[in-house]
């Protein structure tokens, strides 16, 4: 049962009535039976009294001299109407001559055992007798008091009326007040701080009862701070904690107001998808505190660079949304993005550190690229990694071939994954050869993928997805294991080959790369001088001092390095002189140019400086005679081609290792 203030005080002020009613009425009836007792008592007293007085008298003077006593006391008791004296049932003196009979049995009082006020109330007389003396007989008068039933009850009504007044309404009166005051007091307050507790209307004005003037300016207090952290938690819900802009809660609110915008008035809005070019290069050499402090002055800059209509928002690490609006013609917004780019190119000075940073922007329009922000997000994503893949510091629309593109990405990135699940990767074996003698001294293992249709998927195609996407870090330690486990095998027949294996510069650098490489070593108990890592010089970009701890740990463990596409990338000569390089790669571009003057001068450099630093050369790519003999003129080391063999499956290569083992001997 629910129980109000209401209710409560109503049980309380009825059991209190209840309680008091039940006192009052005992202290009623106990008065009445007191008071009649007192009446009858009174009456006793003067029938005794006046018997007594009479029956002295009658024995001086006859009865009659009696009458003015009997006056006297009628008078002087006012619960008496008349007093007679009867002889043998015959009148003989009244004080009221209409009172001339005695009184019957059933009018006098003679029942001991009922209360005094029934007495008064059913009988009208009280008898006595007057005893007196004629000769040595003895003779009665009878004494009769005769009641005023009329006055008696009127003392009784007039007490009843004094208890109802005062037992009764008046306490019903009171009862109203307080009902009254506890109504306005406190049941009202309470509906209303009810109310204002379920609606948070309009706060109430202070109470009178200081106990809920406390609760309301609780209530108050409360109400106002949940008001204040409803209304911080709804900030921080739609503003990003770091830069102070638009979250992607907010985009997407946004963006949907402005579609509408869009579609009542037919125009067109474009979203720009801005990540920052190296940014991890900035947090990992300088700290995430300089990091974060330039997204907080790189997002100040582009809020200042747009309009009021549109919209910024991070959505993550050092990625921004941007909403352009309201522009007239497509020139407008090129110059907006190129104001962006410009400005986020001048150099920052953060925490004393001079950055320079730049971004590629990828751009979509609506409708025609998206018809919601997560379609638009999307194209644009794709967009801004087809900027990135175009050199950066650039921006790039978004088109439908470029969409199809990504789809194809996408596709062949879950397709090479579940290729290693499905053991469809192999390696094969490309013939290095000692230029002198030609014959087979070693391989470069090179991985191949033929699908579940048995379609060859050439390397050059998913190697730089698996390099862009993360996933050349798996497929490079099974190549790196395979390798070596195949390694094994050649030393198990005796095959006097050295392992050339591509390691990519995500691979080598990852924490635990040679821990991993020694126990492949230990596991398959090779010979470790026998394995080659071939490197690109993109592993240079990295912290040197990262490389250089890399590159002593690997030689530490007896395996050599080989610098592949020399000559190719950002080739620097402190490379060689700095890190423990044993083999230099020349690539085959510069053997295509072999009979020029110029191609000729480039590659006897190359080869000269590897021999004055003691430096073994292979060189890559080699398809004629004439190559060859012409690295034999250079006493250039080894070579490897299509003059010997393209790369081929393992039985292949082992039957070419023993036939130029033949021809030698």
């Amino acid at each position: 049962m629910n129980l109000t203030i209401k209710k409560v005080a109503f049980g309380l002020i009825f059991f209190l009535l209840t309680g008091m009613y039940i006192i009052f009425a005992y202290y009623y009836f106990s008065q009445r039976d007191i008071t009649a007792k007192i009446i009858v008592t009174s009456i006793k007293n003067d029938l005794s009294e006046l018997s007594y007085v009479l029956s002295k008298q009658i024995k001086k003077e006859p009865i009659s001299s009696a009458r003015p006593l009997l006056d006297r006391k009628a008078a002087n008791n006012k619960y008496l109407s008349a007093i007679a004296i009867f002889k043998d049932d015959e009148l003989v003196m009244t004080t009221e001559h209409q009172y001339s009979k005695i009184p019957t049995a059933s009018d006098l009082y003679f029942a001991p055992h009922k209360s005094d006020f029934v007495f008064l109330n059913d009988k009208s007389a009280l008898q006595g007798n007057i005893h007196y003396y004629q000769g040595k007989l003895i003779k009665n008068y009878a004494l009769v008091f005769y009641f005023d039933n009329e006055y008696i009850k009127h003392n009784f009504t007039q007490a009843k009326r004094d208890f109802i007044l005062f037992f009764i309404l008046i306490p019903i009166i009171f009862v109203a007040i307080i009902w009254l005051v506890i109504g306005r007091l406190v049941a009202l307050p309470l509906e209303v701080l009810r109310q204002y507790a379920y609606y948070h209307s309009n706060i109430p004005k202070p109470f009178r009862v200081r106990e809920i003037e406390y609760i309301r300016a609780s209530m108050v207090q409360t109400f106002s701070r949940l008001d204040q952290e409803k209304k911080e938690l709804y900030n921080l819900a739609r503003t990003d904690p770091l830069s102070g802009l638009a979250n992607r809660n907010y985009l997407q609110e946004r963006v949907k107001q402005i579609i509408e915008e869009s579609n009542r008035e037919q125009k067109e809005f474009a979203l720009l998808f801005l990540d920052l070019d190296h940014f991890k290069s900035v947090n990992d050499s300088l700290g995430h505190d300089v990091g974060d402090e330039l997204l907080k002055n790189i997002a100040r800059t582009i809020q200042n660079i747009l309009r009021i209509n549109d919209v910024v928002a991070r959505i993550g690490g050092d990625e921004f949304v941007i909403v352009l609006t309201h522009y007239k013609e497509d020139i407008e917004l090129y110059e907006i993005i190129e104001r962006i780019q410009t400005q986020l190119m001048k150099p920052w000075i953060i925490s004393t550190f001079t950055i320079q940073i730049t971004s590629s922007i990828g751009v979509t329009v609506y409708p025609k690229d998206g018809d919601d922000l997560v379609s638009l997000m999307k194209n644009a994503d794709i967009a801004m990694y087809e900027a990135k893949a175009r050199g950066r510091r650039g921006y790039h629309f978004f088109t439908e071939s470029l969409n199809v593109k990504t789809q194809e990405y996408i596709a062949l990135t879950n397709a090479m994954r579940e290729a290693l699940k499905n053991d469809q990767y192999e390696l094969y074996y490309q013939p290095q050869n000692d230029v002198k003698t030609g014959v087979i001294t070693g391989a470069e293992a090179l991985i191949r993928w033929k699908d579940s249709n048995d379609i060859f998927i050439p390397p050059n195609i998913f190697i730089p997805i698996a390099e862009q996407n993360g996933f050349i870090i798996e497929l490079g330690d099974w190549v790196l294991e395979t390798a070596i486990k195949q390694l094994n095998v050649w030393e198990d027949n005796d095959y006097q080959l050295r392992m050339s294996i591509n390691v990519a510069a995500q691979q080598i650098l990852q924490r635990g790369f040679v821990s991993h490489l020694k126990f492949l070593l230990d596991t398959y108990k090779v010979s470790a001088n026998k394995v080659f890592l071939e490197i690109t010089e993109s592993v240079f970009l990295n912290d040197s001092k990262a490389v250089h701890k890399t590159f002593s740990a690997i030689k530490a463990l007896g395996v050599k390095v080989s610098l592949d596409d020399f000559g190719t990338g950002y080739s620097s000569l402190s490379y060689l002189k700095t890190f423990p390089i044993d083999v230099l790669k020349i690539d085959k571009a510069f053997l295509d140019d072999y009979d020029t003057q110029e191609g000729a001068i480039f590659i006897e450099t190359i080869v000269n400086m590897a021999q004055t630093l003691k430096i073994s050369v292979v060189a890559e790519g080699i398809e004629t005679r004439e190559q060859v003999n012409y690295l034999s003129s250079l006493n250039c080391g080894y070579y490897q081609g299509y003059v010997c063999s393209p790369p081929v499956e393992i039985n292949t290569f082992d039957r070419l290792f023993n036939a130029s083992v033949v021809l030698q001997v």
